[in-house]
């Protein structure tokens, strides 16, 4: 059973933080030099860089579970009148299980009852495979950008759209 809980207590922000530990590595390290990720990881995916979204810039974090084992992560910023996916990570072994498809029906639930319209993400160019996916849940390539982060790496990512319906 796949089940999406939302990640409150400080356990739970650890549990992400170690999630994302072993998921980004396996993710970016064959795109982006390991240093960036260990940036990435440090300075967004960390138990006190979580709280502190959460806390100063809107966020919320949701554990994604299968058959009561932690097996991902999503991440949620509302911003003005739009939902922006900023995370949606599942263990390599967990992938082809629906558990993304079920974390994508949640976040567009999530904006709708809210009374969001649109939900954009950035997703890194050469991440073919999660680009597709997102393309076969109906976002839309909207932009081609480069990112560039403080620890001076750069990176080409789309920025991607779904707009949700109304009716």
């Amino acid at each position: 059973m796949i089940e999406v809980k939302k990640a409150e207590k400080k356990t739970e922000f650890k549990i992400i933080e170690e999630l994302a530990e072993e998921i980004l590595h396996e993710v970016y390290d064959p795109i982006i030099p390991a240093e960036h990720t260990r940036y990435f990881l440090k300075k967004f995916q960390s138990e006190n860089a979580i709280r502190n979204q959460i806390n100063n810039e809107n966020f919320s974090y949701f554990l994604l579970k299968f058959d009561d084992k932690n097996v991902g992560y999503l991440g949620v910023q509302k911003l003005d009148n739009k939902l922006i996916l900023s995370k949606l990570y599942i263990l390599k072994s967990f992938r082809g299980l629906k558990i993304g498809k079920t974390a994508l029906e949640y976040v567009n639930n999530l904006a709708m009852n809210q009374g969001i319209e649109k939900i954009e993400l950035i997703v890194n160019q050469q991440n073919q495979n999660t680009i597709d996916i997102y393309l076969k849940n109906g976002f839309k390539i909207i932009e081609s950008m480069m990112n560039s982060f403080p620890n001076g790496h750069s990176v080409k990512d789309y920025k991607m759209e779904k707009v949700l319906s109304t009716t």
